[in-house]
């Protein structure tokens, strides 16, 4: 399953991690759980990304995957410009002095817009429908401003659901189905646009991907090259859990030059937005187990984390795994034979459940948990419910050495949120 695309951190190796976290007194006795972010695998995949593809192209990064505001300054400090979904996202990627900014909001409100062309430089609107975008162009001009249109391939996808934004009916993007208009008003407009696609997130399916990414190259070539000032072929590209077959980015890059080849002859910009391929496996969490519940056949754990932490794993369960294992009160890993195992969570509700039926050694309430793969969409997606506070958050930086990333959140934090 391993390859030199997955670059997942083995459980041992987040044990002597979290073990060397203990022995620096990083952790208070109110850690009862928190973050562990490793900017070395950070640095892999941004690399590997930039070596994967023409020296030419631009990368940014999704800021919802992971918003910790020091990472994304050094994300934006190594060259990478950042994606936002938000205009709360647009500020983060100002504070954090990105090279560029890419903002995708299906929902951008006037006054937001209106700040943007005001204030911000060096960035691109992808709009989220022909009708929003002839009210962007109507606007004064703004050199510091591109402009472009999001497509929706109207395709049927393989990847879950949840993630696909692609299909007919979605709520992103002009439908690929109105392409006489789109082709009319990019021909007439008299300016250069750009085209933007983010059709799934998390599709091993590669053929799928490039297939959406071919209908607006397509497109271009119908509009014609000399009107198009970029082509963003969004994200999605999927993360390795340690569970499914590894897919590897210089392959889609491989497919893309074969099914897309305007994209590598340098007739056009070309920007990408990954998230979760960046992030997900720099990530674990370390959770202390507060009680355990011994049945005939299985143990229920109750720990730190749950549904405010991993909204989605929780939400959709069996959907989204992580790879687990059981350390001892010395941050030794335990590999006893195992057992079926519930992970249940903090939160007073039924559905608070990290994991069932999964295989673990059998703990005890001095024992914690390791959770892996979570840099991405896990504290991103962080839940008020319980008004529990936000963990401790330890990065490890480029020499290997642990520090505090983020402080755990204080109370009265927690007051002035509902206040």
């Amino acid at each position: 399953m391993n390859s030199a695309d997955d670059h997942l951190i083995s459980l041992e190796t987040a044990a002597n991690l979290t073990s060397e976290i203990v022995d620096q007194s990083l952790l208070e006795s109110h850690d009862t759980s928190f973050v562990v972010y490793d900017y070395r695998k950070l640095e892999e995949k941004l690399n590997l990304v930039r070596n994967s593809f023409p020296s030419f192209w631009k990368h940014a990064t999704a800021i919802k995957a992971n918003p910790l505001a020091k990472i994304i300054k050094h994300i934006g400090q190594s060259g990478n410009g950042l994606e936002a979904a938000s205009y709360e996202e647009i500020w983060l990627a100002q504070k954090a002095k990105a090279p560029f900014i890419i903002w995708d909001s299906p929902a951008k409100s006037e006054e937001e817009i209106s700040l943007v062309f005001n204030e911000a430089s060096n960035i691109i609107i992808n709009a989220n429908s022909l009708y929003e975008l002839k009210a962007l162009c109507d606007r004064d001009a703004n050199d510091n401003i591109q402009l472009g249109l999001r497509i929706n391939p109207e395709m049927s996808l393989s990847s879950m659901s949840s993630m696909t934004v692609g299909s007919t009916g979605s709520k992103f993007g002009e439908p690929i189905s109105n392409a006489a208009d789109i082709v009319n008003y990019f021909k007439k407009s008299g300016l250069n646009l750009g085209l933007h696609i983010h059709a799934s997130s998390q599709n091993n399916n590669l053929k799928e991907s490039v297939s959406a990414v071919k209908r607006i190259c397509e497109l271009a070539l119908e509009i014609g090259l000399n009107r198009i000032s970029y082509i963003d072929i969004g994200g999605g590209f999927p993360a390795d859990y340690g569970f499914e077959k590894t897919v590897e980015i210089s392959k889609y890059s491989a497919l893309l030059r074969d099914e897309c080849p305007i994209l590598f002859n340098e007739s056009v910009d070309v920007y990408t937005e990954f998230g979760r391929y960046y992030h997900a496996n720099a990530g674990f969490h370390v959770s202390r187990i507060n009680e355990v519940k011994a049945f005939p056949s299985q143990q229920t754990l109750t720990n730190h984390l749950g549904a405010d932490m991993f909204l989605r794993e929780s939400y959709q369960p069996g959907k989204w795994e992580h790879r687990l294992g059981i350390m001892n009160k010395h941050f030794k890993l335990i590999s006893e034979a195992v057992i079926k195992t519930d992970v249940g969570g903090p939160l007073c509700f039924g559905g608070d459940y990290l994991a069932k039926n999964v295989s673990l050694p059998p703990a005890t309430n001095k024992d914690y948990l390791i959770i892996m793969d979570t840099g991405a969409n896990s504290f991103a997606l962080w839940s008020m419910h319980c008004s529990r506070t936000f963990p401790k958050v330890i990065g490890i930086n480029q020499n290997g050495t642990p520090f505090i990333l983020k402080k755990r959140q204080a109370l009265e934090d927690i007051e002035k949120f509902w206040s």
